[in-house]
């Protein structure tokens, strides 16, 4: 009897032993061969890749809301253009657009000429540097409130927003990178301008824009186009010092006197939005003053015979 219990327990090892040997139950061959293993590993990757897609998409939705918000120059815009417009060929979906100025609540956008038929060929353009080709954007300027970009992102006809990093986005620059030639030339207020541009990115100061404020006045003072632009600018978004849309108007009308471009375009966006200020008497002092000027689509009329 004691034989065979021994015997049965003999066989019972040898059993339990069977069924822990590598080909059997959870360790058969059918569950671990190489194909099977290597279907887990893709199965892993791509909940990796899709996991990160994922969070990639919403960062960049998050982005895009953050510099709808608080635009800055040289944001690009990723536009649906089928939303915009019903006159398209077949092949023309998607467009790019640049902001090129920002006059308290009104951004100016530039379009690019061409059109794409994939967004992914959007991204390519400035991977390979198109944006820096000279003629890639339209002269035409879209002065939009922000309540407008915003209209055009909720409809989705703006469905992504990129800040370059340092003129850099995808690996290429969106401007050309310019050098500005040293010159010991003394040009009045160009000194003060420059330390008010600076002073405002001086977070690190408790009153980087009080002081950038005092040399933007200096340099205005002065006669100096970009300072008085700078300061108008100051005024009009209400930097520092309460915001004055009159005192706006007055410098850069003091800039555009002297032919700066921004000092004009600038003045004629916040006359726009004042009852008191009338566009065609602006233009008609600058014509007096001997400022060639380029007028589009206006419906007043000059007193010159000709408008450069």
């Amino acid at each position: 009897m004691d034989r065979v219990k021994k015997r049965n327990g003999v066989d019972n090892t040898v059993k339990a032993a069977i069924r822990l040997r590598p080909d059997n139950g959870w360790f058969n061959s059918q569950y671990f061969t190489v194909a099977n293993v290597l279907k887990i590993v893709v199965f892993i990757t791509l909940c990796f890749f899709i996991y990160q897609k994922s969070t990639q998409s919403q960062q960049e939705k998050d982005d895009s809301l953050l510099y709808l918000a608080s635009p800055k120059v040289d944001d690009i815009y990723f536009l649906d253009f089928r939303i915009l417009s019903d006159n398209l060929r077949p092949n023309e979906k998607y467009r790019i657009a640049k902001v090129v100025d920002i006059t308290g609540d009104v951004v100016t956008l530039l379009y690019g000429n061409i059109f794409y038929l994939r967004q992914q060929s959007l991204k390519d353009s400035i991977r390979y540097g198109q944006l820096r080709y000279k003629d890639y954007f339209e002269s035409k300027r879209y002065d939009l409130s922000l309540m407008q970009i915003k209209t055009m992102h909720d409809s989705g006809a703006i469905y992504m927003v990129k800040r370059p990093d340092k003129n850099m986005l995808f690996g290429n620059y969106v401007n050309d990178p310019k050098t500005e030639l040293s010159t010991n030339l003394y040009i009045p207020g160009k000194r003060e301008n420059l330390a008010g541009l600076s002073l405002l990115k001086s977070d690190y100061l408790e009153d980087n824009v009080e002081q950038a404020f005092e040399r933007f006045s200096s340099s205005g003072q002065l006669g100096f186009a970009p300072g008085q632009v700078n300061l108008g600018q100051m005024y009009l978004n209400g930097n520092y010092i309460d915001k004055d849309l009159t005192q706006a108007l007055y410098w850069f009308k003091q800039a555009a006197l002297q032919s700066d471009k921004a000092g004009v375009l600038k003045y004629v966006i916040v006359c726009r939005q004042v009852s008191y200020c009338q566009e065609g008497d602006f233009y008609q002092e600058l014509l007096d003053a001997g400022v060639n000027i380029k007028v589009r689509e206006i419906d007043f009329t000059l007193s010159a015979n000709e408008i450069g």
